[in-house]
């Protein structure tokens, strides 16, 4: 829950209310055999209940003042691990399911890092106005973003009193689920957007461009350099936008693509 270095600014919520607690952990429905990691276990509420039940849980926590609260999962359970750190830099081992309340102000490095992970579900808490972002496919960043690598699905609202202390804001469970490229072969505007975001470094014409070249490469065609400027010139992006990195776009530059794409 935590991914801050400073414990001042951890931006910890900690879910309190019983009800969300038990639905939490029958959303994440584990089984026996499964592989579970744990971000910010906070004082160990879930995690008692999904040690019990699971194969192996690895929790992952920077406040080392919960220690405390976290060692007496691994003083109970032998099936625990317990990694110190930033979630956001610290190996997330390959798992069935990764299952966390986020701080609202680190969703897209903590979607982002979610990329790099193998997992077949995550079940996570975030804010609510993220989720129905993602849910209406708006198009912005984190919601395309989000949307060309998972399938979403909300659970329920949740108050922000079901949190000690509450936030400001109302939260909301969802649930991810990895979407494989092949599963975007025939969403020409998802696919051209996941192949852009692997390389959001480059500038946004010569990302745009090899994406074009890969999406009729995976459809038997062959389309060349030359071939695919033509196509971007027929978008009629500004060439201001078209110089840009891709990762320094604005939201309203990411609809606008969108958009335009055809």
């Amino acid at each position: 829950m935590e991914f801050e270095n400073d414990t001042n600014y951890l931006d910890q919520h900690f879910l309190i209310d019983k009800h969300i607690i038990n639905r939490f952990v029958d959303e994440a429905n584990v089984g026996t055999d499964d592989v579970i990691v744990e971000i910010g276990p906070g004082k160990g509420q879930i995690s008692d209940t999904i040690a019990r039940r699971c194969g192996h849980l690895t929790c992952i926590e920077i406040d080392r003042e919960l220690e405390h609260f976290i060692s007496v999962l691994q003083h109970k359970y032998d099936n625990v691990d317990i990694i110190y750190g930033n979630a956001l830099n610290v190996y997330i081992p390959p798992c069935d399911k990764i299952i966390s309340a986020l701080p609202y102000s680190i969703t897209e490095p903590f979607i982002e890092k979610l990329l790099r992970c193998e997992f077949k579900e995550c079940l996570l808490i975030v804010g609510k106005k993220y989720a129905d972002g993602v849910i209406n496919k708006e198009l912005n960043k984190l919601s395309l973003l989000t949307n060309c690598y998972f399938e979403v699905t909300k659970i329920i609202d949740i108050e922000p009193n079901a949190f000690a202390p509450a936030p400001r804001v109302m939260s909301s469970m969802i649930r991810l689920v990895p979407i494989s490229r092949d599963d975007l072969n025939n969403n020409f505007k998802m696919f051209v957007f996941r192949e852009m975001f692997f390389h959001r470094e480059r500038k946004l014409k010569n990302n745009l461009m090899e994406s074009l070249i890969e999406f009729a490469k995976v459809h038997g065609h062959k389309l060349t350099k030359k071939e695919s400027k033509a196509v971007i010139e027929e978008y009629e992006i500004p060439k201001e936008t078209l110089n840009k990195l891709m990762e320094n776009l604005s939201n309203e530059e990411y609809e606008l693509i969108y958009n335009k794409l055809k």
